[in-house]
């Protein structure tokens, strides 16, 4: 099937596929943490790493970006995507950048532990861990508001975190910014059956997802999250795209915010495909991360 998609995202129709293979999962995650390793920020920009232990007691890794007057500012959560299988890029890192440099805010950046040796509910375990940790600590990081956000698999880890927040009656999230996010294991919304073989992300490949990150698991409170009740959330930013089985989870979300009175901005994009932000000089990548920035400075 041919997509009708931006010229300016054409370059990522050739990235069509069923499965990703061990090998080829081992050697994307190679080049993704290494890329992601040696781009450093440059100043005004520092990252640090951090060393955070989960729920389980083992180490994971956590990246704090700021600048160096980063007190009495935000800090914003953020959970990269790829499938809870895959490594975090250098396309999030200048994602990152920007926030800190232009939303004038901090980053914690978390470095969650993935599939296929860390199903559900590690990650999450990983992202409650990090904000437990920020939360102990808010002296020392100085922030004046908590926020979250993630894209893709990490919208999915962003959005329970903040259910988890409202759960637990801690009500620290001030805001959360999902970006194409996975939001749910049911496979019967219209986007799920026309989306098959979509560029960079389709629904044999949600589906597979899906299996690999539920394996034995009984409760998935915090991992299928459009079951949930939605009220007494903070504001909600929503980004989809049109060729992508996500699109109807993220619209169906919008719907349940909206009737349960939580602010919510939302930008449905066309002529897209999940994963835009690969290209980060096309058109609609600039324009959806200046409507992300406005957001996250409380301009939008």
């Amino acid at each position: 099937m041919k997509y009708r998609i931006d010229p300016d995202l054409k370059p990522l129709l050739p990235f069509q596929f069923k499965r990703h293979s061990t090998l080829t999962r081992h050697l994307m995650n190679a080049f993704f943490k290494a890329s992601f390793q040696f781009t450093k920020p440059k100043l005004p920009c520092v990252r640090k790493s951090i060393k955070i232990n989960s729920h389980d007691g083992e180490a994971f890794t956590c990246y704090h970006y700021y600048k160096e007057d980063y007190q009495n500012q935000p800090l914003l959560i953020y959970v990269h995507g790829g499938g809870f299988q895959n490594e975090g890029t250098s396309i999030h890192q200048q994602m990152i950048i920007r926030f800190v440099e232009e939303s004038n805010l901090q980053v914690m950046y978390v470095k969650y532990r993935l599939l296929p040796d860390y199903p559900y509910p590690k990650a999450f375990e990983d992202v409650v861990s990090t904000y437990h940790y920020v939360v102990s600590k808010k002296q020392a990081f100085a922030f004046t508001n908590l926020y979250v956000g993630g894209d893709s698999a990490g919208g999915n880890l962003a959005f329970a975190l903040s259910l988890y927040d409202r759960d637990q009656n801690l009500h620290h999230i001030k805001k959360t910014m999902l970006i194409y996010p996975v939001l749910t294991k049911n496979h019967q919304l219209s986007s799920h059956l026309t989306h098959l073989m979509t560029p960079m992300w389709n629904q044999h490949l949600n589906q597979t997802m899906w299996e690999s990150y539920l394996k034995d698991v009984t409760n998935d409170q915090y991992a299928s999250l459009l079951e949930h009740e939605m009220h007494a959330l903070n504001a909600v930013y929503i980004e989809t795209a049109e060729f992508d089985p996500l699109r109807d989870e993220g619209i169906l979300l919008e719907k349940k915010l909206k009737k349960q009175g939580i602010d919510v901005v939302a930008y449905h994009t066309l002529k897209t495909v999940h994963g835009y932000d690969a290209l980060p000089h096309a058109k609609i990548t600039q324009k959806m991360m200046l409507h992300r920035i406005a957001f996250l400075k409380g301009d939008s």
